[in-house]
């Protein structure tokens, strides 16, 4: 399969980080990454611009040990990285 880049969100009750991981499917993040909201089409209200700016500076593989606030939550949700 080819990865293909979907868009992620960690909701932290007061707010959410955003990402992009390249993955094979979707399923493949939510097994990894449980409690994180995969979106299947960008939300109404963020922009091209927005969506570049998380592509540019928060894009993950799937496969790769998460890092920077992706590797703060998954220590959060308990979940080995």
């Amino acid at each position: 399969m080819n990865r293909v880049p979907f868009l992620v969100c960690y909701d932290y009750g007061m707010g959410g980080n955003w990402a992009v991981i390249y993955s094979d499917s979707e399923a493949q993040i939510t097994q990894k990454y449980p409690w994180l909201k995969v979106f299947g089409q960008r939300p109404s209200w963020m922009t091209n611009q927005d969506y570049d700016g998380i592509l540019s500076t928060q894009a993950f593989d799937v496969d790769d040990p998460p890092t920077g606030w992706l590797l703060a939550a998954a220590r959060e949700q308990g979940s080995r990285p």
